[in-house]
């Protein structure tokens, strides 16, 4: 009820004092949310590293911010333009895909959260029978009133559990499916080189197009003032005459290659809140110790610690790992990133990527210095414990106490 008394009013509004509001109100929110700041900034240092400034990062970040909020006061407005979408979207059609939709061919539609997000399936199914998988929110009332703004235009939304056999009766009827296919899968075994960093994603596109033989068609989306543009690339058709153990992986990074290119050119109306660039799975560590990228505190003599640094490798397969280690010493570790130090005060860099700080060294000032960064958490482990303590209070710190044993060096 509350969400149509709020439709009800924001509705009153056109788009464009709509957009301006939000683009206040984004501000405020990365003023406010420290939580999604740390996120956002952390996430474009892993993307950009120093080929932006801190300046220029922060102000996507902001930007990023303004799109979320903008989307959020879209939602109250789109009912009202059901019957003239083309009034806040057009719809730029790949002419061998919009003829291939008449013919009756399924088509994947691959998009991701750029813009507004919910703009690609409202454009096509203004035109085109399609549904599109959705995760459902976990309030009910919310979910109800979004899925209604959803569906307004004929499609239908189907929940991930029911997605594989929805997809593929879609697919084969000629319609199509929609995925939003940008979000982290750490469970994934596929990765793409996203900005040059690591980024598991899930391959259900590809795998929905080569069982059916239908192609995938990138849906980029871009905001111009108030209104959206909705681009549709060529089809990206599997080869059925190779294995699927190669095809799939080619599929998938010729279409994320495309929606990337789309992010680099207005990465202010991508979604950098969310954790793209996860590397942790929820079966063994703790949730707040989850970490895509860790920084590791080494003191100078390293001796001690020799037998403890693999753990920190068992217990985080797949994250980057960052050591500060004094100058001139060896990796402690294969395929991490190094830092030398000559002085402690080398080590208070501006560095946002680190979401974990692990110390060894017992800085306090310099874990809260990356506490103000991009750090989520900064736990000091004392040297001077002997061993079998300190390979037991990184244990029972970190992993989840049903997952101890697996974690034993």
């Amino acid at each position: 009820m509350i969400y149509r008394v709020l439709e009800f009013f924001i509705s009153l509004f056109p788009y464009k004092v709509l957009h301006a509001l939000g683009r206040v109100a984004g501000r405020v929110a990365f003023t406010l949310h420290r939580s999604f700041r740390k996120k956002a900034l952390s996430n474009l240092h892993l993307a950009y590293g120093e080929t932006k400034t801190e300046k220029e990062r922060k102000q996507i970040a902001i930007e990023s911010f303004q799109t979320l909020t903008i989307t959020c006061l879209d939602y109250f407005r789109l009912r009202k333009s059901k019957h003239n979408i083309s009034e806040i979207v057009t719809l730029e059609e790949n002419e061998e895909v919009s003829l291939l939709m008449k013919k009756g061919q399924g088509v994947i539609f691959l998009s991701g959260h750029q813009a507004n997000w919910e703009i690609p399936f409202l454009a096509t199914t203004d035109k085109y029978h399609g549904i599109a998988i959705g995760r459902p929110i976990k309030n009910r009332a919310l979910y109800n009133f979004v899925l209604s703004i959803r569906e307004m235009k004929g499609g239908k939304i189907v929940n991930p559990k029911q997605a594989f056999k929805e997809g593929i009766r879609a697919l084969r009827k000629g319609q199509f499916l929609g995925i939003v296919g940008d979000q982290a899968f750490p469970e994934s075994s596929y990765s793409y080189p996203l900005f040059g960093t690591r980024a598991w994603t899930t391959t259900a596109p590809a795998l929905f197009a080569y069982k059916t033989n239908s192609p995938i068609v990138v849906g980029t989306t871009r905001r111009e003032g108030p209104h959206y543009f909705v681009k549709g690339s060529a089809p990206i058709w599997p080869d059925l005459s190779r294995p699927v153990k190669e095809e799939i992986p080619r599929i998938m990074d010729q279409a994320i290659s495309l929606l990337e290119e789309s992010i680099k050119e207005r990465p202010g109306q991508w979604m950098w809140v969310h954790d793209r660039w996860k590397q942790q799975t929820a079966d063994k560590v703790k949730r707040k110790y989850r970490a895509g990228s860790i920084l590791v505190i080494l003191p100078p003599d390293l001796k001690p610690l020799l037998p403890i640094i693999p753990l920190i490798r068992k217990i985080y397969p797949r994250s980057f790992l960052t050591f500060f280690v004094a100058k001139g010493t060896p990796p402690p570790l294969p395929e991490v990133t190094i830092r030398e130090y000559e002085r402690v005060e080398e080590m208070f860099v501006r560095d946002y990527r680190y979401r974990l700080v692990l110390d060894f060294f017992d800085i306090p000032k310099l874990r809260h210095h990356f506490m103000k960064l991009g750090a989520f958490q900064a736990l000091s482990f004392p040297v001077n414990n002997s061993i079998e303590e300190l390979v037991e209070a990184i244990q029972t710190t970190l992993v989840k106490p049903k997952c101890l044993k697996a974690a034993t060096l």
